[in-house]
């Protein structure tokens, strides 16, 4: 799973601002209180965060694609960090946690409610008592102003992204097209497909609760990437 989007994940990413990820998921650490300072990050793609967070915190980080893993692996080869391939709808690396983190709606890529339950159960499982997790979500108007027309398109120097958009059965689908110039000066095409789901507060209230979470602090951040709710949830 995305093979294609991690040879260009970092270029896509380019101008995010990590950093204020960082402040965000700091102030929400403090507001959480957790006894320690062992940190897992679901979805950790590259290793960005993790490369800021590493200075001040054990980090691990959890990713599907074994593609976005072995870059992670080349960033934080002088770090002491563990990175693990998983799926975070299941998953257990084997450790406990007094922070988990799942950033750049990640947790929208789970399709069901279902799905939301076992993740919920997955990082309860794997936080130590009193641990805590934080994670974003989007809504339907973020899809709305992010597609008009069911389309986004982001052009730039070496990259031009096209993403397709259409929801069946209250799941949102997205058929991405990707041109990035190669070391030739001639431009690779390359598609790949993704899919996501949105989920209300009041799902996912239900949801953690039956995995024994507790929602703690809801954020609306739209100064980052868009409008998002960033949530903190505790054992």
């Amino acid at each position: 799973m995305y093979k294609v989007f991690s040879k260009l994940y970092d270029k896509f990413m380019e101008f995010s601002d990590y950093g204020a990820w960082e402040k965000q998921v700091e102030e929400l650490i403090e507001k959480g209180g957790p006894d320690g300072k062992r940190l897992l990050d679901i979805g950790c793609g590259t290793g960005e965060l993790l490369l800021r967070m590493a200075k001040n915190y054990q980090c691990d980080g959890m990713d599907i694609s074994e593609e976005m893993l072995k870059i992670a692996q080349k960033k934080l080869k002088h770090r002491e960090v563990k990175l693990f391939l998983g799926d975070m709808v299941e998953f257990d690396t084997g450790y406990r946690y007094d922070i988990m983190v799942s950033l750049f709606d990640t947790v929208n890529h789970l399709v069901s409610l279902e799905e939301l339950v076992e993740h919920f159960k997955s990082v309860e499982n794997s936080l130590n008592s009193n641990g805590i997790y934080i994670f974003d979500v989007v809504d339907r108007e973020f899809m709305e102003i992010m597609f008009p027309g069911g389309v986004f398109v982001d052009n730039r120097k070496e990259i031009t992204c096209i993403w397709e958009h259409e929801i069946e059965e209250g799941i949102d689908y997205i058929d991405a097209t990707y041109f990035l110039k190669n070391s030739r000066g001639s431009w690779d095409r390359l598609k790949e497909s993704y899919a996501k789901k949105i989920f209300t507060h009041l799902e996912i209230e239900e949801c953690a609760t039956k995995a024994g979470l507790k929602i703690i602090v809801k954020v609306i951040n739209d100064r980052i990437a868009g409008k998002r709710t960033v949530y903190l949830l505790k054992k």
